[in-house]
């Protein structure tokens, strides 16, 4: 069990995989479980990963701090495919559990936050990342440090602060360097070039999107790899490079479907819309909206729902239907108002 741990720090999730199979889990089954979720979610595979921490949870019986150790990773695989109810009920018992371990208190708290982030509770979600962000600082956890900027870096950009948020996400890569954690900084780099973008660095965006890429070519992450592939689309739509991008948003698409990443695969469908109504091809943009918008539905992504129905009014309003496109648009203003964004201002996105 220690070889196949030293694996997953090292990030070597397939043989971590490999590894698992070939040892019979005996009276420590639990910890065989969490081992195996570990390595699924390291390959990107949240689903599947959740099964296995279910399992680990129900073998673990009276061992708490492996159960807190489940709940933590469970948090984080339900945030990661946007399951608000799912995340919220794992970082709540997991903070719990934590304060009555007085164990794994920084990771719970940040958990918490980050639950908090998804469901839009963002003034509660920043000054919780903010004051966790001076306690890695203070003890000089230069890894902590860029996570939790990663995340307020996020944040920034949801409430249209953009200079904050490139602020952020350029400390949180210094601190990931600092920190010898090339994951970190590709992270970084995936955050800082999504906000470079939507304020119309192009060139910029474009350059860590490269970076971050190289960073991730050869390790098991494909969840990051089909984050680049997308990343990458989004700024070549966006510079005209309409053939490239959409070759980019196939390869993310086919990545995302292995994943059973649905909210992300939203993203690339819209995307690809993009480029079918820049080249009049209404019929396939409507097909790829629709299909966003099925993606985007219960995985609490309203920046990306909101896209979706400004584009349909848009392409509405193209075919020559105005009262539709009216009404949709009246439809898109509505959510993104209730969702306190600012998606409708965005010009380059």
């Amino acid at each position: 069990m220690e070889k196949i741990e030293k694996l997953l720090d090292a990030g070597e999730f397939s043989k971590a995989l490999a590894a698992l199979k070939k040892v019979s889990p005996g009276s420590g089954r639990a910890r065989w479980l969490f081992l195996k979720g570990e390595a699924l979610r390291g390959l990107g595979l949240f689903a599947a990963a959740l099964k296995e921490y279910a399992a680990a949870r129900k073998a673990a019986l009276s061992d708490e701090d492996l159960l807190l150790e489940t709940l933590l990773s469970e948090a984080r695989c339900s945030r990661a495919l946007g399951d608000e109810k799912c995340a919220l009920a794992s970082a709540k018992a997991a903070l719990s559990l934590s304060k009555k371990l007085d164990s794994f208190a920084e990771e719970a708290e940040l958990e918490w936050a980050l639950a908090l982030r998804l469901v839009g509770r963002l003034p509660e979600a920043a000054k919780s990342l903010e004051g966790l962000l001076k306690g890695y600082r203070k003890a000089g956890d230069h890894p902590g440090a860029a996570f939790v900027l990663w995340a307020l870096g996020g944040l920034y950009r949801l409430q249209g602060r953009y200079a904050d948020g490139i602020n952020a996400f350029e400390d949180s890569l210094k601190a990931a360097n600092r920190g010898k954690d090339e994951a970190a900084a590709g992270y970084a780099l995936f955050g800082l070039g999504g906000i470079l973008r939507v304020a119309g660095f192009m060139g910029r965006s474009l350059d860590c999107y490269v970076r971050a890429r190289k960073l991730f070519s050869g390790t098991d992450d494909a969840f990051a790899k089909a984050y680049a592939e997308c990343g990458t689309a989004n700024v070549l739509r966006q510079l005209g490079r309409l053939d490239e991008a959409y070759a980019g948003y196939e390869r993310a698409h086919k990545l995302y479907s292995a994943l059973s990443d649905w909210a992300d695969l939203g993203f690339v469908e819209w995307g690809m819309g993009e480029i079918n109504k820049k080249n009049g091809h209404f019929s396939d943009a409507l097909k790829n909206y629709s299909r966003a918008a099925a993606l985007f539905k219960g995985r609490s992504e309203p920046r990306g729902e909101a896209l979706t129905l400004l584009s349909l009014a848009n392409l509405y309003y193209l075919t020559g239907d105005t009262a539709r496109a009216e009404r949709q648009h009246a439809a898109a203003m509505k959510h993104i108002r209730k969702h306190n964004l600012h998606t409708h201002l965005e010009t380059f996105t």
